[in-house]
């Protein structure tokens, strides 16, 4: 039985029988219509349609105002997200004749709300996303599928906004040392205290401010973002950490977004304390710098190649 009244539309004659805003358990659903009662997409073999479930997994998951972002499933085991089983069954739903069926599953409870009949976007029916494969490995990142959806009747109701992704141009932003995310991990905790060390040091000791400087790629919903000092002309990213791993993905970083700047800044590494002998010799032949600090006033740090010795 419905839970909540339902909205008018969206129910028709092909033995559809939901209303926009109308709440049943999940087992109900599946009983109806058909499906698997526990993928975030589950394509149905009793009718012609693939339900879909926003749940806590889908990390990109919202309304646009002008689409809906769906956030594909798999690759939970460290691996990217691929085109196959449920996603393939999103992708194709035009040419097999299906009808994509959104709905809101409630955290922790079986219940879901109808928010209405989608059909993926023509022209650009998907965007990619860097995340977390899981909430409990912050540090395992790998490429997430983000559908883009439009509703054939209305706005789906009380879904939660989010982000469009960049157009086909890159779109770039600059603005003051932006505030620590709700909640921090250590590791962020830790690399926004020897940020906010060297910025006072490069205030006091050099009249200069660094500049946040954020880049969200062409048809990406994450972004790259980096610190740039306009006195050296320098991009630096901050790691607290000299494990390898994190010296390998800053540069990496820094040759990402240094290709937006119109003046090819140097980059640079902030670290917690001096590198040692091998990790100087890597950032050497990367042709960026290591700065570190001496104590809670004073930073050093090391001059990379010039670059026509560095080339």
């Amino acid at each position: 039985m419905s839970a909540t009244a339902p909205m008018p539309g969206d129910v028709t004659a092909s033995g559809w029988n939901l209303a926009l805003g109308e709440t049943l358990d999940r087992a109900e659903l599946h009983q109806r219509y058909g499906g698997r009662i526990h993928p975030r997409i589950s394509p149905s073999r009793a009718s012609q349609n693939v339900l879909l479930f926003t749940t806590p997994a889908g990390l990109f998951d919202g309304w646009t105002g002008e689409h809906v972002h769906f956030t594909g499933e798999g690759g939970t085991t460290g691996t990217d997200q691929v085109l196959t089983h449920g996603n393939k069954s999103v992708l194709h739903h035009h040419a097999e004749g299906r009808t994509l069926r959104l709905f809101h599953q409630r955290p922790d409870t079986q219940d879901v709300t109808y928010l209405g009949h989608v059909h993926l976007d023509r022209d650009r029916p998907y965007v990619w996303a860097d995340a977390p494969c899981d909430p409990r490995r912050p540090l395992e990142i790998a490429r997430r599928l983000v559908f883009r959806l439009r509703p054939v009747f209305s706005p789906p109701p009380g879904f939660l906004p989010t982000t469009p992704p960049a157009t086909w141009t890159p779109k770039i932003h600059t603005d003051s040392s932006p505030a620590l995310l709700p909640d921090p991990s250590p590791a962020e905790r830790a690399a926004a205290s020897l940020l906010a060390s060297y910025s006072r040091y490069l205030r006091a000791a050099h009249a200069t401010d660094l500049v946040h400087y954020r880049v969200r790629p062409a048809g990406m919903l994450t972004e790259v973002s980096t610190r740039h000092d306009p006195a050296r002309n320098e991009v630096i990213a901050v790691r607290p950490t000299l494990a390898r791993t994190a010296i390998w993905a800053a540069l990496g970083e820094l040759q990402d977004v240094t290709r937006f700047m119109d003046q090819r800044p140097d980059p640079a590494l902030l670290l917690p304390a001096e590198p040692d002998q091998d990790v100087a010799e890597l950032l050497h032949h990367a042709g960026a710098a290591a700065i570190w600090p001496v104590d809670h006033y004073v930073f050093a740090r090391t001059r990379p190649p010039k670059r026509d010795e560095h080339h």
